[in-house]
């Protein structure tokens, strides 16, 4: 027993032995095997190398010699030693360096704020380059506009003339020239309104009232007294007036009497429409004045006094012992001072040679029959000419008006004008052969350079001239001489502008 355990000991023995001499065997022939490696590797080298020259040799021996020797032990231990030293002297001044500057720096040193700036300066970037991209865009867009641009070419020197400011004529003949963009259009509007006015001169009886209606005066005739009652019973007394004075007056009269307790009879209204003409006042005036010296006041009579040299008056008039004593001129009266004897010296006094009938002197025509009249030269060519006209009566005015609008081509454009002998060149030469011609350019405010064109033909004629400004080529004409009815109030006068200081527009001059 204790033999066979003696064997069972000695196995892992001789197993241990066995691995070892496998280990050796195989170091054995790994070392073989690096120095045959070893070999083939020096054997290589040398067999690189350059080959040595006899003189390279002996220089590298010279060299080998001259070499500084190894140093000793000592030497070594000493050096090892000083540099320990200067080590500890080295860490110790880095204990004593001053970091906080570096740490306060350190902590702005934030990552995520250097990423978030980063982010936004990309963005920053990218916008830029948009931009960037966008206006090189908008450069290439304008080379290629400027590339179809056409060459510009300045326009032809515009006449200009330096103004000349001279006297104006005292009785223009004026020619209106209305300078539009397309051209112009003349108008003499004396030798226009000739032909017509001298028609109506033939026929100016037929255009007088004919018969008389409360029509058309209702509404005046209201305003004026106040109700269509006082209208209608005035309208009787007032009527046979309406040929010689304005309806108007009339009426005012009538209201002042009336107000004043007189009779306003159409046999006093006459002979007040004759006084009032003789007087050169309203009639209302003369009314309120009667009125007053009905009452024993003359003043206001007085004061209508006609004459112009104040040491020689027309009109006298004394109030004593329940009398007045009337002068006209040579002619005196006394009458009683009694409303009835003061209206019967009144109507006397109408019959007195030179102011009889006065008011029948001047006439009003019946608006209607004018338009008419007009109406039909409007269809006149021979009258009308390069205007079409229509008649229209203005009722806050005393003249019936033409409205006059131009004809399509009947002016004459910028190329015509210059054309040898044109009308405007002959029309031009008439106003200058005329002392008193005047050319009137009126502007439209687009039109200036037809009239720089114009006015350069008119100067190299001679033809005396000015200009103003022109709203629109549609002119409004009144046809003067033939007086209408009013058919509305003459707006009443503001007591405060009664003493206003008046500036007189500037006078037109020739330039």
């Amino acid at each position: 027993m204790p033999k066979h355990k003696h064997e069972e000991q000695e196995l892992p023995f001789v197993a241990l032995m066995d691995t070892m001499t496998n280990v050796v065997g195989v170091l054995i022939i790994v070392l073989v095997m690096v120095g045959l490696s070893v070999a083939n590797i020096v054997k290589t080298v040398l067999s690189d190398l350059p080959p040595v020259t006899p003189e390279e040799l002996q220089k590298l021996k010279e060299l080998a010699q001259k070499k500084t020797p190894l140093p000793t032990e000592d030497e070594v231990d000493q050096k090892q030693k000083q540099a320990e030293t200067d080590l500890k002297k080295v860490v110790e001044d880095l204990k004593t360096v001053d970091t906080s500057e570096l740490q306060s720096k350190m902590k702005f040193m934030d990552l995520d704020a250097f990423k978030k700036q980063l982010e936004e300066r990309k963005k920053e970037r990218d916008a830029q380059k948009a931009s960037t991209d966008k206006l090189l865009a908008e450069v290439e867009r304008l080379n290629a506009l400027l590339d179809e641009t056409p060459e510009f070419k300045p326009p032809p020197p515009t006449y200009i003339r330096l103004p000349n400011p001279r006297p104006y004529p005292e009785k223009p003949d004026e020619t209106r020239i209305l300078v539009a963009k397309q051209g112009v259009l003349t108008l003499n509007q004396a030798k226009f309104l000739q032909p017509i006015l001298e028609g109506m001169e033939k026929v100016k009886s037929q255009l007088e009232y004919q018969r008389v209606e409360y029509t058309p005066f209702a509404k005046l005739l209201e305003a004026l007294l106040g109700s269509p009652a006082n209208a209608q019973k005035a309208w009787p007394e007032i009527a046979g007036l309406v040929n010689r004075v304005q309806i108007e007056q009339a009426a005012l009269a009538y209201k002042a009497l009336t107000a004043g307790g007189l009779p306003a009879t159409k046999q006093l209204l006459a002979a007040l429409a004759d006084i009032a003409r003789v007087t050169g006042q309203p009639m209302q005036n003369v009314a309120a004045a009667v009125v007053t010296a009905a009452k024993g006041d003359v003043s206001a009579w007085v004061k209508l006094d006609p004459s112009r040299d104040p040491a020689k008056p027309v009109i006298k008039a004394v109030s004593a012992g329940g009398k007045i004593t009337f002068s006209w001129g040579a002619n005196t009266q006394e009458v009683k001072a009694t409303p009835k004897d003061v209206v019967g010296y009144f109507q006397d006094l109408a019959k007195l040679k030179g102011i009889e009938d006065a008011s029948k002197a001047r006439t009003i025509y019946d608006a209607t029959r004018v338009v008419a009249l007009l109406q039909r030269a409007a269809a006149n060519p021979l009258i009308a000419g390069s205007y079409a006209f229509e008649p229209k009566i203005n009722p806050a005015g005393n003249l019936v008006q033409l409205a006059l609008t131009p004809k399509g081509g009947g002016g004459e454009t910028i190329e015509s004008m210059k054309q040898p002998n044109s009308a405007y060149i002959r029309l031009m030469r008439d106003i200058k052969a005329d002392p008193s011609g005047v050319a009137l350019f009126q502007v439209m405010p687009d039109a200036f350079e037809t009239y720089h064109e114009a006015r350069r033909i008119a100067d190299e004629i001679g033809v005396p001239a000015t200009w103003e400004f022109l709203a629109k080529l549609d002119l409004t004409l009144n046809v003067s001489g033939f007086e209408v009815q009013r058919l509305t109030p003459t707006p009443p006068e503001d007591p405060k502008l009664r003493n206003r200081v008046r500036i007189a527009a500037p006078k037109k001059t020739l330039d």
